[in-house]
């Protein structure tokens, strides 16, 4: 079914990172149940997705990246999504990471990290867990970080951290930083059996005193050293690819209802179809709707941030918070429809075996992220009325 708004729509072919992912969608369907009951994404769609370069799609083409804006990427999520939430949750976690990088110096980026190419996996936690001592070089820093989506053997991890004792940064904030580790540095726990994103192997890690070179950490707000204009944003600007993954989830769930009212007879007029109920029918057109709603906002507001980007400028307040605070409406909104979703299907929607059941767990999962909680909505208003 093609739903209002659709992605599909929009002229794209093979040769593209949507084109190529989109040839993917039916394997990605296909082993979604396999995925779930081993809380990982099967290593044959990792492989398959980061060879149609959906891992690399926001790097700089100078590095070997695809240079995708945050609309385009946003697409490809989008679409990875509607077949499977956990597969387009780690897409979106491992390609969108890179921003949290942007930091770093630009020697380290382009003789550690991209010296051979963009086709590199990444993975880690950048909220600042880890407490880093000062030393000669670097620093020694331990921590437990939670939620390390990644069900894939990384080339890098990244670690949010902050060094004690350090005064804020000039304009107030805690002087919040990030590491570049190699894998082998840190130790996996096996802490993910969550309701929802269940392949997505989200585990904690942890280091104890592990030192990292001062070349290898950079400011989360710092300048951007990454030679592609979205990285230029104010961070950070992956609100778009979580966006996506709502959205592709609300497109899996419409898809699935849609499925059912053509084949489902309510248990007590066997006589009619489920789709045949004018009742149904208002209320499903409304959800369609709804749904484009929320779709047209992240476009629009996702558009706008990044023209400015290409332009060389800095969002103005109200267009940047237009597009945090939408984040956080599309996550909040997202349930709700999957909520009347999942009423309309009555109690097909409540076996295991049922996607919806499953999108259902998946969208309640991605709505409590920090991202769609970050009190975005209230900055906006408070720009809007000339409080900001």
């Amino acid at each position: 079914m093609t739903t209002l708004l659709d992605p599909a729509t929009q002229q794209e072919t093979s040769d593209t990172v949507l084109g190529r992912v989109r040839a993917l969608v039916p394997d990605i369907v296909a082993r979604a149940a396999e995925g779930e009951a081993a809380q990982a994404v099967p290593p044959e769609i990792i492989t398959a997705l980061r060879e149609a370069g959906a891992f690399r799609m926001t790097l700089p083409k100078a590095w070997g990246g695809e240079q995708l804006g945050l609309v385009e990427s946003a697409n490809v999520v989008r679409e990875i999504a509607r077949a499977d939430c956990s597969v387009g949750w780690t897409v979106q976690a491992a390609s969108m990471a890179w921003f949290f990088l942007r930091g770093l110096p630009r020697t380290t980026l382009e003789n550690a990290v991209f010296a051979n190419g963009a086709d590199l996996m990444l993975r880690g936690a950048v909220a600042p867990k880890g407490r880093a001592t000062p030393v000669p070089g670097g620093y020694r820093i331990t921590g437990r970080w939670p939620l390390a989506s990644g069900p894939f053997t990384p080339d890098w991890m990244l670690a949010g951290f902050m060094i004690e004792g350090a005064a804020p940064a000039p304009d107030g904030r805690p002087d919040m930083r990030v590491a570049l580790i190699y894998p082998e540095q840190v130790t996996f726990l096996d802490t993910w059996d969550a309701v929802g994103l269940r392949a997505t192997q989200s585990t904690d890690f942890t280091m104890e005193g592990v030192f990292v070179p001062e070349h290898h950490t950079g400011s989360l707000f710092g300048p951007n050293n990454i030679p592609a204009p979205i990285y230029d944003l104010p961070y950070t600007p992956t609100g778009a690819s979580h966006d996506a993954v709502i959205l592709g989830a609300l497109d899996g769930a419409l898809d699935d209802l849609a499925e059912l009212a053509a084949s489902k007879r309510p248990a007590f007029n066997p006589r009619m179809l489920l789709g045949a109920d004018p009742v149904f029918q208002e209320k499903f057109a409304e959800l369609q709707l709804r749904a484009a709603a929320l779709a047209a906002l992240s476009q629009r507001t996702t558009a706008t941030v990044t023209s400015r980007a290409l332009a060389g400028e800095e969002p103005t307040p109200s267009e940047w918070f237009s597009y945090t605070g939408g984040t956080q409406h599309i996550h909040h909104e997202g349930i709700r429809i999957l909520n009347e979703i999942m009423t309309l299907s009555g109690s097909s929607g409540l076996y295991n075996t049922n996607s919806l059941q499953r999108r259902w767990r998946d969208i309640r999962c991605v709505s409590q992220h920090v991202v769609g909680n970050n009190g975005a909505m209230r900055t906006l208003g408070a720009v809007l009325s000339g409080q900001n």
